[in-house]
């Protein structure tokens, strides 16, 4: 027997919520890259993490729920 799938929620906020992974993965590839190429280490870019995250977080909370499905 196969499940119904859970429709998808249109809304923005589910979308950016959607994101923080793959941005996250590619400010940690873009710092590891800059330690390769400038003289500035993991050590001294890893607070570009939170800013990055916070940023999303930040999208995430002022963007509209409309159309939103579920709780």
């Amino acid at each position: 027997m196969t499940q119904p799938q859970k429709p998808r929620c249109p809304c923005a906020r589910c979308r950016i919520r959607g994101l923080m992974w793959p941005v996250l993965l590619i400010a940690l590839g873009t710092i590891f890259l800059a330690g390769e190429f400038t003289r500035f280490d993991f050590g001294e870019l890893w607070p570009v993490l939170l800013i990055v995250a916070g940023g999303v977080l930040l999208a995430q909370a002022v963007a509209s729920r409309e159309g939103h499905i579920g709780s």
